[in-house]
């Protein structure tokens, strides 16, 4: 189960400093197969290319869409070793990109929704997401990808409990 309370040492430390806890592993198949069907479908648009033009054609999109998907896999192998998340006393804060390096720190009491949620892949893999709305940007969001449905509610938890504790 997860821990109630976060890392005393983690508390005061700058959020660059901080130790992330990783994704699940099975989280990078959850990425390579959604890329395997999302680059299948193109590939199958990109055959329709010969009821309108030229096979020229379809050979350069083909070629393009296999190029993509080649780089695509590197940088999700990468991808993945970044992501990760820190719960904090006051604060949860996510890890990701790659390209665009990312991190996102959500104050508790900014916090006004959290769900879990899956979707069909990730579903097959045993994997959830948890989504944390936050009010004070816009309604903007944070999903955590990649947790097993038990850390996934074991996150939400924590979190509902801290939003208790601020509403007392």
């Amino acid at each position: 189960m997860y821990e109630q309370s976060p890392d005393r040492d983690q508390i005061n430390r700058p959020i660059d400093e901080l130790h992330y806890e990783p994704v699940n592993p099975r989280f990078r198949s959850v990425q390579i197969v959604s890329a395997v069907i999302a680059y299948s479908l193109l590939a199958v648009l990109a055959l329709l290319l010969l009821l309108v033009d030229t096979y020229w054609w379809c050979i350069a999109a083909e070629i393009v869409i296999t190029v993509s998907f080649i780089i695509n896999l590197k940088i999700l192998r990468k991808a993945y070793k970044f992501k990760g998340y820190a719960l904090r006393e006051h604060d949860i804060t996510y890890r990701g990109g790659v390209i665009f390096p990312k991190i996102t720190t959500v104050p508790f009491s900014k916090i006004q929704q959290v769900s879990i949620k899956q979707n069909p892949v990730s579903k097959y893999f045993g994997l959830s997401a948890i989504d944390i709305v936050n009010g004070a940007q816009g309604l903007s969001s944070l999903a955590i990808q990649g947790l097993t449905k038990e850390k996934a509610d074991a996150i939400k938890n924590v979190i509902t409990q801290r939003l208790n504790n601020n509403h007392d």
